[in-house]
C-alpha cells in the first residue's frame, strides 16, 4: 500500500497547485495528516516560535480520470490518531491529552473513548483559491464529526483530477466544535476513492452508519442550515418522487439538522435522513 506523506501540504485549496500524488479508483493508500497547527505545538502544550500554519492539508492528490461535473467519493477504511493531542489555545498553553489505545486521557483524570475524524477534506474549487481553514461547496474545513471510520464523503469535482487534500485530524470532537478545537492531533488514514458520474447533489454529502447527510457552509449558521435543508429536500424529491413540500415534511419528521461547527470563517450544518425513511430508494 502506497503512503502519501505529510511533508507535501497546502494551506489553500487551489486549481493552480500541481498534484504531488496521484491515485486511481479502488486503490487503497495511506495518507499521513498533520494537526491543525502543523506540528508547531509540542507535547508540553506550547507552540514553538514562528508562523503557525492554519490547517495544513496533505496533497493535492490527483484522482486519475476525474472530470468536472462528477463527484469523488472518499471512503475512510482506517483512521489512526497519534498517541497524544491538544485542545485550546487563544494565548493560553494548550491542554495536552494523552491517547492510549482508543481512550483519550485528560490531564485531570477524565477518560473518554476516542472517535477519530478528519476536519479538512476538500477538492480544488473552480474559481479563486479557498484557505484550508474555510469550508464550502468544495468541502474544505468541514469539521463534521461523522467524517470518520467507515464514512464515505462525496465531493463535487470542479477541476480535472479533483485535487484532493486532507488534514486537521481530531481524536475526538463534539458537534459544533464550540470551544474552538477538538482534540487536535496528527493521524494517518487508509482511504480509497471512486468516481461518481452522476452526483447525488451539488453540495458535499456523506454516508455513515445508515444515514445520508448533506453538508452546507455559509456566512451565518441560519444560512448554512437552510442551505442544507433545501439541498436535502431536492435529494429526497429526486430519490423518492415526492414533491418539494412532501420531501421537506419527511425531513422535518424523520430527519435531523445538526450543527457541524460554529468557529470557522464560514459556519456549517448538515441535514440528515436515516436509511429507514427512504429504504426503498436508498441510493448506495
Amino acid at each position: 500500500m502506497r503512503r502519501f506523506t505529510s511533508d507535501h501540504c497546502v494551506t489553500e485549496m487551489s486549481r493552480d497547485h500541481p498534484p504531488v500524488y496521484s491515485m486511481k479508483e479502488g486503490e487503497k493508500v495511506i495518507v499521513e495528516m498533520l494537526d491543525c497547527h502543523g506540528g508547531y505545538v509540542g507535547r508540553d502544550g506550547r507552540a514553538r516560535p514562528g508562523q503557525v500554519p492554519a490547517n495544513p492539508a496533505t496533497g493535492p492528490i490527483e484522482v486519475k480520470g476525474s472530470q468536472p461535473g462528477e463527484a469523488i467519493a472518499v471512503t475512510f477504511h482506517q483512521l489512526r490518531p497519534a498517541d497524544w493531542g491538544f485542545i485550546g489555545g487563544g494565548g493560553e498553553p494548550f491542554t495536552v491529552v494523552e491517547i492510549t489505545g482508543e481512550t483519550a486521557v485528560y490531564p485531570w483524570g477524565l477518560r473518554l473513548p476516542t472517535d477519530p475524524m478528519v476536519g479538512v477534506v476538500g477538492l480544488a474549487p473552480a474559481g479563486a483559491p479557498v484557505p484550508t481553514d474555510t469550508p464550502g461547496d468544495h468541502g474544505g474545513n468541514l469539521d463534521v464529526t461523522d467524517v470518520g471510520l467507515g464514512a464515505t464523503l462525496f465531493l463535487p469535482v470542479a477541476v480535472p483530477g479533483g485535487l484532493l487534500a486532507l488534514g486537521d485530524t481530531h481524536a475526538l470532537q463534539g458537534d459544533g466544535e464550540c470551544g474552538g478545537t477538538g482534540i487536535e492531533c496528527a493521524a494517518e488514514a487508509v482511504i480509497s476513492v471512486r468516481r461518481v458520474a452522476q452526483p447525488l447533489c451539488e453540495l458535499p454529502c456523506l454516508i455513515r452508519d445508515d444515514e445520508l447527510m448533506v453538508l452546507a457552509a455559509a456566512e451565518t449558521l441560519d444560512e448554512a442550515a437552510w442551505k442544507a435543508v433545501g439541498e436535502m429536500a431536492k435529494v429526497l424529491a429526486r430519490l423518492t418522487g415526492l414533491s418539494d413540500s412532501e420531501a421537506r415534511r419527511l425531513l422535518s419528521t424523520a430527519g435531523d439538522l445538526r450543527i457541524s461547527q460554529i468557529v470557522n470563517p464560514k459556519k456549517a450544518c448538515r441535514a440528515v435522513i436515516p436509511r429507514v425513511a427512504i429504504a426503498d430508494c436508498w441510493p448506495f
